[in-house]
């Protein structure tokens, strides 16, 4: 074998083995590579997966986490804040809330009731305390108003009852219910019983003094002060009271417990369907039942009243009450003065005589006027809402018993009502209202 051919050949094969061997490798590592890059891409997307739904969970939590925090907000936080504090005792936002719904829904019902009884809707616009009502209904601002201040005079009388150690029991707050409903126990009990026959007492009528007599309300309402010198002007502030059971002559004392049974369940679920709790409901009860042990410690049962004669006269201005005066002084006789000059049409025609009455049966201001009077003398002029009044008083007698029976219950809610006035007036430091009442009467 010659030279060339022995060192050419072997290394050739060497050549193409070790080459053969390095593509195989080539291959493997491009393999590996291929591989190494196909599971790099699968676990990135792998771990934006995991980030994605990390984000979406977090999203999701800060989504819950916001609704939580509002709900929060409007089930608890605001709620618990306060509209007005008395005596240092906070009304709640929801206490506010409650009240409100509850007196639009009596107010409703009350109108409903109305309405239902054939009474024209124009026609009660234009009489109080319907227009009163209506204008409540149709204005929440004014009725949140009213409703803000009428649970500051409840806490005030409360605190009231309190120091006179007046309170309730569950006795007193089911005749209040009771009362409510117009349902009495002694009446019922008696019903099937043959009456024993007495004689009826003799009631002073009550005259009217205003120059127009108020119509007479529907049977299903509570009666509207009259209007005029007679009246009560606080018929801007109605005592609401529900369609009372009418007890009929056929019905049995069994069957009229079952009506008044049925008719306190269905008021009750009324207003279960319109949102407010049973304890709302439950406190107008009480405060009816605490209002009326006060009245009857402000007038007892055995209170006497003041009865006067009275007659006046009636001008729109203060110059012409004053122009009386000077006449009636110099010599002019009351009733021609009277007939002449008197706007008060229900008076005038007579004289000017009211005759004798009851002096709650008044507004206030002549009320007070006749209180202070000397017997005979000319008093004047006395301003009131319909006008100026110069009024002589010819007599006075504080009068008991059965005499005053019919205007015992008059006399006890004007003495309430004094009450009121007087605490409002005298413990405006003990009691503040705050701005956001306002914004938290509900809408719906």
């Amino acid at each position: 074998m010659s030279k060339r051919a022995q060192t050419t050949g072997a290394p050739r094969r060497r050549r193409r083995r070790k080459q053969a061997e390095t593509g195989d490798s080539a291959e493997n590592i491009t393999r590996s590579q291929a591989e190494a890059s196909y599971k790099s891409r699968a676990e990135r997307e792998e771990q934006l997966q995991k980030w994605v739904i990390r984000g979406v969970i977090a999203v999701v939590g800060i989504l819950v986490l916001l609704v939580a925090i509002a709900f929060a907000f409007e089930q608890v936080i605001i709620p618990s804040q306060l509209v007005a504090t008395v005596h240092g005792e906070g009304i709640t936002v929801q206490e506010f809330r409650q009240e409100y719904l509850l007196e639009r829904n009596r107010l409703l019902l009350q109108l409903n009731q109305i309405q239902n009884a054939g009474w024209d809707f124009q026609q009660l616009q234009q009489q109080e305390p319907y227009a009163t009502w209506i204008n409540e209904v149709n204005v929440p601002d004014q009725l949140g108003l009213r409703v803000v201040n009428d649970m500051i005079d409840d806490r005030l009388l409360a605190h009231e009852a309190a120091s006179r150690n007046v309170s309730i029991d569950d006795a007193a707050v089911r005749q209040a219910v009771e009362r409510y409903f117009g349902f009495d126990p002694t009446e019922v009990a008696l019903i099937g019983v043959e009456p024993t026959a007495t004689p009826e007492p003799t009631i002073t009528p009550t005259p009217y003094v205003s120059p127009t007599p108020s119509p007479t309300p529907p049977p299903t309402a509570t009666p509207e002060a009259e209007t005029g010198t007679e009246a009560e002007d606080d018929a801007a502030e109605p005592t609401i009271t529900p369609q009372p059971t009418v007890v009929e002559p056929t019905l049995s004392a069994d069957e009229a417990r079952e009506n008044f049974v049925e008719n306190e369940r269905d008021y009750r679920a009324y207003f279960d369907r319109n949102g407010i709790a049973p304890e709302t409901l439950d406190a107008l009860f009480e405060r009816n039942a605490l209002e009326t042990l006060l009245a009857d410690a402000l007038v007892p049962d055995d209170a006497s009243l003041l009865y006067a004669d009275v007659r006046h006269i009636l001008v729109d201005e203060e110059d012409k009450a004053l122009a009386a005066i000077t006449a009636l002084g110099d010599g002019e006789s009351f009733a021609a003065l009277a007939r002449a000059i008197s706007t008060d049409p229900g008076s005038a025609a007579r004289g000017g005589e009211l005759g004798e009455a009851y002096v709650g049966n008044y507004v206030a201001e002549f009320r007070r006027a006749i209180e202070n009077a000397e017997i005979g003398d000319i008093v004047g002029p006395v301003k009131s809402e319909f006008g100026y009044h110069v009024l002589q008083v010819r007599s006075k007698e504080q009068r008991s018993g059965a005499e005053v029976e019919s205007q015992l219950e008059r006399a006890k809610q004007q003495e309430l009502q004094l009450l009121k006035d007087s605490l409002r007036e005298d413990q405006s430091e003990n009691f503040e209202i705050y701005n956001n009442w306002l914004d938290n009467i509900p809408r719906s």
